[in-house]
């Protein structure tokens, strides 16, 4: 059993690049979230109603606002192959208690369903191991006497991946780098969507230029009169440095496929009937746009080891893009601009 963590800012985008297209409506489902472009903050909404709606009918017939002691024994007995999840499930308060009962899954984790498994990695829950006899029988122990788990049970034998007591062994190496997912965007305006890279892009050059006519010459004059013809347009390359892994840590996901095709399909229209559409990319750093204009061209490198899959794992990929200003640019307007833009 897997739990995907997710922010309060997670778009639906994300949750393709994490789990996969294909995948993205069975989670969605298993976690009562519609399909909306904020699926991190629809998750919140979801779990505030759950919470607030949440009535227990106890042997007495009494109604209840809170879960009850033989229901979380019973909901942690469910978790006891997987020791993280036991840990995290045991130690919920209240209103996680209740998402449990009703979704079957915590604050801040989406339940990933059994149809298919997401490679290990720090944001999963899930595929620990069987939790240790001796915690299972004190935090049982602990609910049976009506009290709430204590921590401390837990203590070195902790499994929880983002704790501060065992992070030594994970199979992911990229758990322990700072990939930027969310930071670095290329938007399409043809498809009205978005995909993300896992780094920035390698140092560039940024070259603002303005374009003068020479007047014809004239009698004495000693310098050639200078008339304004233009300025620009920026165009400018940005290079991509890749492994095929970064993105779930089995590069047999197809991820780094779907970013690369994404990127090669912008440089082709829409034909529709006698109209023909282009596409304007905007390409985002930390959500201020970088540039915003026509992707000319899409370069892409393959080299390093060979995977399982019979291909290259590492990807150079360079962009060109010509930008087409989505303001009038003059001297006013440019001295406006922030670092990024």
């Amino acid at each position: 059993m897997q739990f995907l963590e997710l922010t309060e800012n997670a778009t639906l985008s994300w949750l393709n690049n994490r789990v996969g297209v294909k995948n993205t409506p069975t989670v969605l489902q298993q976690n009562n979230i519609p399909r909306v472009h904020n699926v991190g903050k629809a998750f919140k909404d979801m779990t505030a109603q759950k919470v607030a709606e949440y009535t227990e009918v106890d042997p007495n017939g009494q109604v209840s606002t809170v879960v009850s002691y033989p229901k979380k024994i019973n909901i942690l007995n469910t978790f006891t192959s997987d020791a993280d999840v036991f840990e995290a499930a045991a130690l919920q308060n209240d209103d996680g208690w209740k998402l449990l009962a009703t979704v079957g899954t915590m604050p801040n984790y989406l339940r990933i369903p059994s149809t298919f498994t997401l490679p290990d990695s720090i944001d999963i829950l899930g595929g620990s191991g069987a939790i240790d006899k001796r915690v299972y029988n004190q935090a049982i122990g602990f609910l049976e006497n009506k009290l709430d788990v204590d921590p401390a049970i837990f203590n070195k034998y902790s499994d929880i991946r983002s704790s501060s007591y065992n992070t030594v062994g994970s199979d992911n190496v990229y758990q322990w780098f700072k990939l930027p997912w969310g930071d670095i965007t290329l938007y399409s305006s043809l498809s009205d969507t978005s995909m993300d890279f896992p780094v920035y892009p390698e140092e560039y050059d940024d070259e603002h230029q303005a374009n003068y006519d020479t007047m014809p010459d004239l009698l004495y004059q000693y310098e050639p009169w200078q008339v304004y013809k233009s300025s620009g347009p920026r165009s400018n390359p940005y290079t991509f440095k890749m492994h095929r892994d970064m993105w779930s840590g089995d590069h047999r996901d197809g991820k780094c496929n779907e970013l690369i095709r994404f990127c090669e399909a912008n440089c082709y229209p829409v034909f529709s009937g006698a109209t023909v559409q282009t596409s304007t990319v905007v390409l985002y750093i930390a959500g201020k746009p970088l540039i915003r204009g026509i992707l000319t061209s899409v370069k892409t490198q393959y080299s390093g080891p060979i995977g399982l899959d019979g291909f290259p794992l590492y990807v150079e990929m360079t962009l060109n893009i010509t930008e087409v200003s989505s303001e009038p640019l003059n001297y006013y307007s440019v001295m406006r601009k922030g670092l990024i833009g």
